[in-house]
């Protein structure tokens, strides 16, 4: 066993000293992960402490360390701004974690309006350069202190929603990625989309054959490190307005029906809509259908004439007054969680969106995904599974509907809090994810969990084997990528060592 100094001195050797730590009380901390306080998440891997903790600022060391954890067959993983939702960079075997969080440039193109980041760049450093320029890239969705690189990357459901500026229904904004470079796991440099042409920049993904780029999306970094990303650039709007329509919980059909038909119509075309979402209210029993409208002043106002009018033939009213979404700073401590205020300033970035609840509270989550018409079924038999269990609806602490797009189901969610250290709370948090996994399943026919197409990263470990020959490929891939399996090991498609 290669003694731990020797590749010690040698790490401080490419990052130098002040970059480099093996104290304990470090480690410990780049071993949390948010993704345990849920049964959904149950499945999340056993962490063990990283033997080193490694922060490089450029490149050229990242392949450097990539290199030497090749010739000693060390583990490394990958981290972007230590949040760790989901607990894909939580190390498994130990070995070298690699915060990238000195890694913080941005490279701004007004010719070709695209914007590259390094995995070290945060929401709130990208929205504060970004507007002093008049541009942004997205309706922030989460924490100010967040990795856009890390985030967008990761290609999961909880992802940052994008534009729909020139796509007709938009997409996540990791399907939009332009380009990316890519430390391989043997140290080598990749660069994807157009700029691997000579002299070319990163206009589009591919360059000649399939998007290679694409393999790096979503692999939790089993496959190689993203050391630069590029995205689309867009023009701060002219106009903002939340459209918000009240629905009693009794009308959650016609909730539904607006939310379809406000989709298809508003999103079949080229403007600027954020999303369409819908959130419940416990205290008030009401749910609150919002339709975010960004663009011209003469697009948003038609879009709001038809949104309001769609709403009150479904059954719904019109907040009077300003939008019922509360400050940013308020996102998940009260209900209806906000976004944005009518006249919100959305390229400022938000320091305190997401307020994590204490360790010893856990969530449980009724989530599922199909048709608009099945939406209803799915809402009833989640509020008969947490009845069965004895869980008033009282004890919801939120819940939403995401329209998506047009070609995707919408996602339905009821989610309420209980306490970790009650074994009767904790009991009854696994059966009624259990159950509803079951219940889920037979309302909507799927094989898999009832989700997105994409499930929350930290089941993907369960969920990726179900892809038959998909996933076969992905394992061979891994292996010829990753001769030495260094990187995140255990992670996604790396189930036993090889």
């Amino acid at each position: 066993m290669t003694d731990k100094s020797l590749i010690y001195e040698r790490l401080k050797g490419i990052v130098g000293s002040k970059n480099i730590t093996d104290k304990e009380i470090i480690m410990e901390a780049y071993t949390a992960s948010y993704a345990g306080t849920s049964p959904v998440h149950s499945l999340e891997m056993k962490s063990k402490k990283p033997d080193f903790i490694v922060r490089p600022l450029r490149v050229e060391e990242v392949q450097e360390i990539v290199r030497l954890a090749n010739e000693y067959k060390v583990p490394i993983i990958p981290m972007g701004a230590l949040t760790s939702m989901y607990a894909d960079a939580v190390p498994i075997e130990g070995g070298i974690m690699l915060d990238m969080n000195r890694m913080k440039k941005i490279e701004i193109d007004e010719e070709l309006f695209t914007v590259t980041f390094e995995p070290g760049v945060t929401w709130a450093q990208t929205y504060r350069e970004l507007a002093m320029k008049g541009y942004w890239i997205a309706n922030q969705s989460l924490p100010a202190n967040v990795s856009v690189l890390g985030t967008i990357t990761q290609a999961g459901m909880h992802m940052p929603f994008d534009k729909y500026v020139s796509h007709p229904y938009g997409s996540y904004q990791s399907d939009l990625t332009i380009g990316l470079k890519v430390v391989l796991p043997t140290g080598e440099l990749l660069t994807t989309g157009s700029a691997a042409l000579p002299g070319a920049k990163p206009q589009r993904a591919r360059a000649y054959g399939p998007d290679i780029g694409a393999l790096f999306l979503g692999a939790q970094g089993t496959l190689g490190i993203v050391v630069k990303q590029t995205l689309p650039l867009y023009r701060i709007p002219e106009a903002r307005h939340v459209v918000t329509g009240i629905f009693k919980i009794e009308n959650f059909k016609g909730l539904t029906r607006a939310l379809q038909r406000i989709m298809h119509d508003i999103f079949g075309g080229t403007i600027w809509a954020e999303k369409v979402w819908g959130w419940y209210d416990a205290k008030a029993d009401e749910w609150q259908l919002y339709v975010v409208l960004l663009g011209t002043k003469e697009r948003v106002s038609f879009d709001r004439e038809f949104s309001e009018r769609v709403i009150k033939e479904e059954g719904g009213t019109i907040h009077a007054g300003p939008s019922q979404m509360l400050e940013p700073e308020t996102y998940y401590s009260g209900s209806p969680v906000g976004l944005a205020f009518e006249e919100a300033i959305y390229w400022r970035p938000r320091a305190n969106s997401i307020v994590i609840s204490p360790p010893d509270i856990g969530q449980c989550n009724i989530m599922g995904a199909d048709t608009y018409n099945k939406l209803p079924e799915l809402h009833d038999a989640a509020l008969e599974v947490l009845a069965k269990h004895g869980l008033p609806k009282s004890r919801i602490k939120m819940g939403g509907i995401i329209g998506a797009y047009a070609f995707e189901n919408p996602l339905f969610a009821y989610l309420y809090t209980y306490n970790l250290n009650d074994s009767e709370e904790l009991k009854r948090a696994n059966a009624i994810t259990e159950e509803w996994a079951r219940v889920s399943l037979e309302i909507t026919g799927r094989r898999g969990t009832g989700l997105f197409y994409r499930p929350t990263p930290s089941l993907a470990k369960e969920l990726m084997p179900k892809l038959g020959e998909y996933y076969e490929l992905l394992k061979k891939m891994k292996r010829m990528l990753d001769p030495n399996r260094i990187m995140n090991p255990g992670k996604l498609m790396d189930i036993e060592p090889y």
